[in-house]
C-alpha cells in the first residue's frame, strides 16, 4: 500500500476525504493529515510519505512552499494540489515543481481517484526500473520494442509497456527505419537472438543509439534490434513532414558516419503512420524497401515516399538461357561474367522490382545445375541440394552481391566442367557421346546394346545408376534443347526441327516439347522474340 498525507485548512475538507474515499480500492492507506502546510513539514521532514494531497492558501505555510522544503527531503514523493482558486500563476508554479494534478474545489471524487490511482502506477513503476540496471531494462525494452514493431502485443499491454518505459504514446506521428550492415557473403544473418545480434553489430548499434539519443531536429529515437539482427529506430512527432526532414538529416549524419569507420549500411525508412499503433505498418514497410538496394545505391536513404511499391515495378523477360549455356560450355569464364553482368544491368536500368531481379538469378543457378547435370552427372554441383546452392543468394543484399554468387556458382561449373570424365564407366561413356554427337538419329537401349555388344535391361540399369536419369529422359531432354536453339537461332518450321533432331512424327515432337519446355514449340519462339524485342528497345 503507498501512504497518503492530507493537508488542508478546512476540517470538512480533511474529514470528507477521509470518508469518501476507498483508500484501500486504490492500492493506499491514509497515514496522516494536517490543518496547515508548518504542522504538515513537522510531521513529514523524517518519514515523508508517498503521496501529499494538499491545499495551496492555508496559515503559516501555503501548499507551494511546502512543497519546495519537502521536495529535497524526499525526492520520490509525489504532490496533488487542491485549490479554490483557478489562478493561472498558481498552476504554473505548481507545474514547475512537478506535480500530479492541479485539482479545483469543490473536489470531483472521480477525478481525484483516477489521480491518485495514476500516481499510485508511477511509483510502483518507477521502483521497478530502479530494481533493473541498465542491462536488464535494456532486455525488458528491446522485447517490447519488438513485439511493438511486429505488431505482436495487445494494445492495452503496449500502452502500459511504454508508460513503464516512459516512451511516448500520446503523439500524432510514428515511424521506423531500418539500418542494415552490409556484410560479407560468407556470413550468415537473421539466425541469432536480437541480443547476439546486436553484440556482434556492437558498433553499428552502439553510434545509432548514440545518435538518436542526441539533441537534433527531432524527438530522441528509440534504437533497438529486431530478431533479424537489423538496427531499428522509432521516431515520434507531431507533424509528418517536419517529422520525415528531420530524420533523414539524422540518418544521413549517420550514414556518413558509419562510413567514415569503414561500415557500409543500407537505410530504409517506412512511412509517417498516424497514432502510436500505426508502427507495425512503417517497420513493415522499411524492412519491404531493404529488397530495393538489389536496384539503388547503396549509399541513398531509401523512404517509402520515393520509391514505387514492389508490385508495381516493371516485369522482365526471362533470360536467354540458351546464350548463357554455349558460354558455359565454352568454358569461357570472362564471357559469363561479361553476360551476367549485361542481364543484371538491363534489369537495374529499367528498375524491375527486386523479386524479379532474385528469379533472374534463381533462373541463372538452375540452368547452370541442369548444364552440369547434363554433362557431368556425378559432380556436387550437379547432386547438391538446392537449399546449398540457394541460401547466400538469398542473402545476398546488394545487385552486386547477387551478380557475385551468381558468377561463383558459373565459376565453379565451369572447373567441373573441364576436368576429363572419370566418373562413369567405359560403356556409358560411349553411350553419352553418341547421343550428344547422333541425336538426331534413330537411337534407343536396344540399338546401343547391339552395338557395345551388351544387354539393353543391363544397359538401362547400369546408365540411370550412373547418371541418375532414364535414358530415354536424357535422350529426350537433350532433343528438345538442341530443339530450342534451332527455334531460337532459326527460321525453320516446326516440323522441319522436330525431323533434325530426331522425332519422325511431329506430334510427338510436340508433346515431349512441352514436357520438357513446359510450353508449346511456337509459344517458345514468341517469347524468345519478345525478349529480343525488348532488349533492343532497352
Amino acid at each position: 500500500m503507498r501512504s497518503v498525507f492530507i493537508v488542508d485548512d478546512e476540517p470538512f475538507i480533511l474529514e470528507g476525504l477521509n470518508n469518501a474515499v476507498e483508500w484501500e480500492e486504490l492500492g493506499t492507506t491514509l497515514c496522516g493529515k494536517a490543518y496547515d502546510g508548518k504542522e504538515a513539514y513537522e510531521q513529514l521532514r523524517e518519514t515523508g510519505c508517498d503521496i501529499l494531497i494538499t491545499d495551496i492558501m492555508m496559515r503559516e505555510m501555503d501548499g507551494l512552499e511546502l512543497i519546495r522544503k519537502l521536495k529535497p527531503l524526499h525526492p520520490g514523493m509525489k504532490f496533488i494540489v487542491l485549490s479554490g482558486y483557478n489562478e493561472f500563476n498558481y498552476v504554473k508554479e505548481g507545474m514547475k515543481l512537478g506535480i500530479e494534478n492541479y485539482l479545483l474545489k469543490p473536489v470531483n471524487m472521480k477525478e481525484l481517484a483516477e489521480t491518485i490511482q495514476s500516481t499510485v502506477q508511477k511509483i510502483n513503476n518507477a521502483e521497478c526500473s530502479a530494481c533493473l540496471n541498465a542491462e536488464e531494462l535494456d532486455i525488458l525494452r528491446d522485447n517490447v520494442m519488438n513485439r511493438w514493431a511486429a505488431g505482436r502485443i495487445d494494445p492495452a499491454e503496449l500502452k502500459n509497456r511504454l508508460d513503464f518505459l516512459d516512451i511516448p504514446s500520446d503523439l500524432s506521428c510514428y515511424a521506423a527505419a531500418v539500418v542494415r550492415e552490409i556484410a560479407e557473403m560468407e556470413e550468415p544473418a537473421g539466425e541469432s537472438p536480437w541480443y547476439k545480434a546486436r553484440q556482434n553489430n556492437r558498433e553499428v548499434y552502439a553510434l545509432c543509439r548514440e545518435l538518436t539519443e542526441s539533441a537534433g531536429n527531432v524527438r530522441p529515437g528509440i534504437c533497438f534490434c529486431d530478431l533479424e539482427g537489423d538496427v531499428i529506430i522509432v521516431y515520434s512527432g507531431s507533424d509528418p513532414k517536419t517529422l520525415q526532414a528531420g530524420i533523414l538529416e539524422q540518418l544521413e549524419q549517420m550514414r556518413s558516419a558509419l562510413k567514415e569507420r569503414g561500415t557500409r549500411v543500407m537505410i530504409t525508412l517506412g512511412g509517417m503512420e498516424s497514432g502510436y499503433l500505426g508502427l507495425p505498418q512503417s517497420y513493415a514497410l522499411a524492412k519491404r524497401l531493404q529488397e530495393f538496394f538489389l536496384t539503388d545505391e547503396e549509399g541513398e536513404i531509401i523512404t517509402a515516399s520515393r520509391m514505387a511499391p514492389p508490385d508495381d515495378a516493371i516485369a522482365c523477360t526471362a533470360p536467354d538461357t540458351l546464350e548463357y549455356e554455349k558460354r558455359l560450355l565454352a568454358r569461357n569464364k570472362a564471357a559469363v561474367d561479361e553476360y551476367i553482368d549485361h542481364l543484371f544491368a538491363v534489369r537495374q536500368s529499367n528498375r524491375v522490382s527486386p523479386v524479379h531481379i532474385r528469379n533472374l538469378a534463381v533462373e541463372l543457378v538452375l540452368c547452370t545445375k541442369q548444364v552440369v547435370k547434363e554433362n557431368k552427372l556425378n559432380y556436387d554441383l550437379a547432386t547438391s541440394g538446392y537449399k546449398q546452392l540457394f541460401t547466400a543468394l538469398f542473402k545476398a543484399q546488394t545487385l552486386g552481391r547477387l551478380a557475385q554468387h551468381v558468377k561463383f556458382i558459373a565459376h565453379a561449373a565451369i572447373d567441373y566442367l573441364s576436368v576429363e570424365e572419370d566418373e562413369f564407366s567405359p560403356v556409358i561413356k560411349q553411350v553419352l557421346h553418341q547421343i550428344r554427337t547422333k541425336y538426331a538419329e534413330e537411337m534407343s537401349l536396344k540399338t546401343l546394346a547391339h552395338e557395345f555388344n551388351v544387354h539393353p535391361f543391363y544397359l538401362g540399369q547400369l546408365f540411370q545408376k550412373e547418371t541418375g536419369v532414364s535414358f530415354s529422359d536424357y535422350l529426350n531432354s537433350h532433343r528438345v534443347k538442341q530443339a530450342k536453339a534451332l527455334l531460337t537461332d532459326t527460321l525453320l518450321k516446326t516440323s522441319e526441327i522436330s525431323r533434325r533432331v530426331g522425332y519422325l512424327e511431329p506430334g510427338y515432337f510436340y508433346r515431349q516439347f512441352k514436357k520438357y519446355a513446359g510450353m508449346s514449340p511456337t509459344e517458345f519462339r514468341n517469347m524468345v522474340k519478345m525478349s529480343a524485342c525488348r532488349d533492343e528497345q532497352a
